[in-house]
């Protein structure tokens, strides 16, 4: 399990980490993106270096070029796998649409497909 620091990441250096191990899976340079992408070099290396805070227009044009989910983008720690997956946003969009009372036992089957147990559990 990956340690919590997203208190400590602000949302352009989790775009920035989530774009360096995807080119880095893909072997992509950021010029390579950027001819991909049809983008300015400059701001394609500025994104995945995270020397400053990306358009929303250029994050969108990256995500289409990589096939890539702006959902899955903005979230921090997931493997190279999760974030090329096309799962996750359905998978998002399906959880939205539960009732608060469905999403808990949603969460207490995956706690124990994944061996975590309730925190509730663990108070005592």
């Amino acid at each position: 399990m990956m340690p919590n620091r997203v208190k400590d990441m602000d949302l352009t250096q989790i775009v920035a980490n989530n774009l360096q191990r995807i080119c880095k899976e893909h072997d992509l340079s950021s010029r390579e993106l950027s001819i991909r992408a049809d983008m300015p070099q400059k701001t394609v290396y500025n994104m995945v270096q995270g020397d400053h805070a990306c358009r929303l227009s250029n994050l969108e044009k990256l995500c289409r070029t990589l096939l890539v989910s702006p959902t899955v983008m903005v979230t921090p720690h997931l493997g190279t796998n999760m974030l090329m997956s096309r799962r996750v946003p359905r998978v998002i969009e399906k959880f939205s649409k539960l009732s608060m009372a469905d999403r808990e036992k949603l969460e207490a089957i995956m706690d124990g497909m994944l061996g975590i147990e309730e925190k509730e559990n663990n108070v005592e």
